[in-house]
């Protein structure tokens, strides 16, 4: 893993408690829009991954559309939240980790933001690899160029790598990727401007 990656992996293990506090704790607005046209079409027996799970808000939304989420974190501490929220989790971390089985949907709100150009690319591959056939990736990420650490929301630095639509598109068909659909969204958040993906794997 880049220095990055390892650093913002340490700010998060350090304030799992002032992610959740600075976090809203209810899904609405254009992400609640995308889940829902993520979710769109898929059996309620559909295999679901989901990545950097945090404390289950995501989760508990898939859950409440009759959904089983498998979650995930790199995290220890937001594991431990999780497992004691009543979710299936376990620790993975998409970088160095393997997956062994394959998903109908993996789903990673707010995590690719959080890797280098390069390190995106290799869990693009991976994560494609990993999806049955027409299964979906969806994620989301801070629209943008460039590159950033901020301090924001935990009081401790965490790495942001910023993506346009053209760029994401040439990445996505590299990684072998069917089809995809790349919403853009302005939020009431801090970083007003995302993208939300759904990127479909072959047939």
């Amino acid at each position: 893993m880049s220095d990055s990656n390892n650093a913002t992996l340490r700010t998060y293990g350090d304030h799992v408690q002032d992610y959740i506090d600075g976090t809203a704790q209810t899904v609405s607005g254009a992400t609640k829009d995308w889940i829902d046209s993520t979710l769109a079409g898929l059996p309620g027996s559909a295999r679901i991954l989901e990545l950097g799970s945090a404390f289950g808000r995501d989760a508990a939304y898939i859950a409440s559309r009759g959904f089983t989420p498998e979650c995930t974190d790199a995290v220890p501490g937001f594991v431990a939240c999780l497992q004691a929220a009543g979710h299936k989790a376990r620790l993975f971390n998409a970088l160095t980790d393997d997956l062994d089985r394959s998903y109908d949907l993996i789903f990673a709100n707010a995590v690719l933001l959080h890797f280098t150009r390069d390190e995106f690319a290799l869990v693009l591959g991976k994560m494609r690899r990993a999806l049955a056939p027409s299964g979906r990736f969806a994620f989301s990420l801070k629209r943008g160029q460039g590159e950033s650490w901020s301090s924001a929301k935990v009081g401790a630095p965490r790495y942001f790598c910023y993506w346009e639509p053209e760029p994401l598109e040439t990445v996505l068909g590299a990684a072998g990727f069917a089809s995809w659909t790349i919403d853009a969204a302005r939020t009431g958040r801090a970083h007003p401007d995302w993208l939300y993906v759904i990127a479909h794997a072959p047939a």
